[in-house]
């Protein structure tokens, strides 16, 4: 099975946003220090709180799929699911996204995946896999509800 991996960093693609977000990280700062009495440590603490916020657009992160799932590395940070825990695949126009669960609900802005994805071909691998891996597990034996149903026949 191919394995693919890709980076991703939008304030490269986006050089107007890019410029903006700095602007008003800039001006947060002066307005908290000038609001402060220029306290030049809350002017700090407020420059790194919003480029923390804003750290996903800033900042590179990596992608990989291969057979056994997907994952993301995010300084530092790294999170790999595999692909027998998603359920459904919306593919849009420049990404994927994965849900736990069959059908949509309130709850897919919490437990879904946005993964930005680089080209059509890597869209097609994740969706293949995500199916794949509902029609195996749709072939497994459900004991959980033959053992509840056998509870309630006693």
């Amino acid at each position: 099975m191919p394995e693919y991996s890709w980076t991703e960093r939008p304030a490269d693609k986006f050089k107007g946003r890019k410029i903006f977000g700095i602007v008003v990280i800039i001006l947060t700062g002066v307005a908290i220090f000038l609001g402060s009495y220029d306290n030049w440590i809350f002017a700090i603490i407020s420059i790194v709180l919003m480029i923390f916020a804003s750290s996903k657009f800033f900042f590179k992160t990596h992608y990989y799929a291969d057979d056994i799932g997907i994952g993301e590395k995010f300084l530092g940070y790294s999170r790999t699911r595999k692909w027998r825990e998603f359920h459904r695949v919306d593919v849009g126009e420049k990404a994927v996204f994965l849900s736990p669960f069959a059908e949509p609900r309130r709850l897919d802005n919490y437990r879904g995946w946005l993964v930005p994805t680089p080209s059509d071909e890597v869209k097609e691998f994740i969706a293949q896999m995500v199916n794949e891996a509902n029609k195996t597990e749709s072939k497994k034996p459900d004991t959980e509800a033959r053992d509840s149903r056998e509870f309630l026949e006693c």
